[in-house]
């Protein structure tokens, strides 16, 4: 007659599990593109907001025809955490330009392999350096589309311990 196992079984084993894993992005722009420029010339438009009751301290729009508008609002508040219903509201406008530039072949084509390569480095910032770097550029009406896709050698194997029980 056998006899049957009633105690536990234990396993130990190691093993480096590396997988080929691809990061890709892609982006496109035209050849044409219309920039903006700040001027340097900017003014700043005041307002006392009580609730929900706006006091306006300026009477017209800013004298741009082209502008940015940055939006600042501050609590009044007395003590450390105590706020009243009092918001103080600075409106900056920056004045602008539009510049119309052309760019190449190769100018575009830089400007979106630097712009993806900085996008995919946040993406792989706490993994290993990357073993393969492609770039695909096709063309598309008017501009250009680029792919750029890195392969890197991850390691995936996870360490865990297995109970095995025989009945």
């Amino acid at each position: 007659m056998e006899g049957k196992y009633t105690g536990t079984r234990y396993v130990h084993s190691e093993a480096e599990i590396e997988a080929r894993v691809w990061y890709e992005a892609t982006k496109s722009k035209t050849y044409k593109q219309e920039e903006k420029n700040f001027t340097g010339n900017s003014e700043k438009r005041y307002s006392i907001k009580l609730n929900n009751f706006q006091i306006n301290l300026y009477k017209s729009l800013p004298k741009f025809e082209k502008y940015d508008t940055i939006n600042e609002r501050k609590k009044l508040k007395i003590f450390s955490d105590f706020y009243l219903p009092i918001e103080l509201g600075i409106d900056e406008y920056q004045e602008t330009t539009s510049i119309e530039k052309e760019y190449t072949y190769e100018e575009l084509k830089n400007m979106l392999v630097k712009e993806l390569e900085e996008e995919l480095s946040v993406e792989i910032k706490d993994k290993p350096t990357p073993i393969n770097k492609q770039i695909n550029v096709k063309e598309i009406d008017g501009g250009i589309e680029v792919q750029l896709i890195y392969e890197i050698l991850e390691n995936i194997g996870e360490e865990k311990k297995i109970n095995i029980n025989a009945e």
